[in-house]
């Protein structure tokens, strides 16, 4: 979650550099939004201890359907810059996840990435991992797809291909919903039908009257 919230804040803030407001992402209306409250919900969900591995089966139908759901909500809104990139992170991510009965990590990448702070990350990823992640097994499959992206100082963490994809469309969709279908041109368009000030920049010259006035006479010459 706090990965999303970053593209978010980062698509916010490029947006607005580029010309961009807070008012113009506040008008901007998603298809089916409530899936992607939904689908992130699902995530948050935890399974308590049952017989067998019945509670890490569940986990694991709770992730996937959590991510169906979100592409569920991508593919309403597809035609929208950024989304498609969305789409193809959340694809890859379900796929390892669906294969490997979670996301394997690569411990060569959480050394990496957490270094002096390596085996408390370890514990914590053993203890708490959950079915969202676990340590790479042998017998994991495509693996070129799962967590094996380090990263580290200020970050520590390790990301799949799926998961910089997604984020970096997540970002995309925000920083062009704060911009608006035409960018700054959009916004000065809007502008000026409310007359707003500042508004004229953006307006075209008007076009010559097609009854101009009449020029005064002049004087005859001697």
């Amino acid at each position: 979650m706090l990965l999303v919230i970053g593209a978010v804040v980062l698509g916010v803030l490029l947006g607005i550099v580029l010309g961009g407001s807070i008012r113009t992402l506040s008008e901007v209306h998603f298809r089916w939004w409530p899936l992607a409250l939904v689908g992130f919900a699902f995530q948050l969900i935890t399974v308590p201890s049952l017989e067998g591995r019945l509670d890490h089966w569940l986990s694991v139908g709770l992730l996937i359907a959590s991510y169906l759901v979100l592409l569920v909500f991508v593919a309403a809104n597809f035609r929208l810059a950024g989304f498609p990139l969305v789409a193809a992170g959340f694809a890859l991510n379900v796929l390892v996840i669906s294969i490997n009965g979670g996301m394997p990590v690569s411990d060569r990448a959480l050394r990496s990435a957490y270094g002096s702070g390596y085996q408390a990350s370890l514990t914590e990823l053993r203890l708490h991992g959950g079915a969202k992640h676990h340590l790479q097994r042998p017998d994991d499959d495509l693996m070129a797809l799962a967590d094996v992206i380090p990263i580290g100082a200020p970050i520590r963490k390790v990301f799949s291909i799926g998961d910089l994809v997604s984020m970096l469309g997540i970002t995309w969709v925000i920083m062009g919903a704060t911009m608006g279908p035409g960018g700054k041109h959009r916004v000065g368009a809007a502008g000026a039908k409310r007359g707003q000030p500042g508004a004229l920049e953006w307006q075209e010259s008007s076009p010559p009257s097609p009854h101009p006035a009449p020029h005064p006479p002049t004087a005859p010459q001697p």
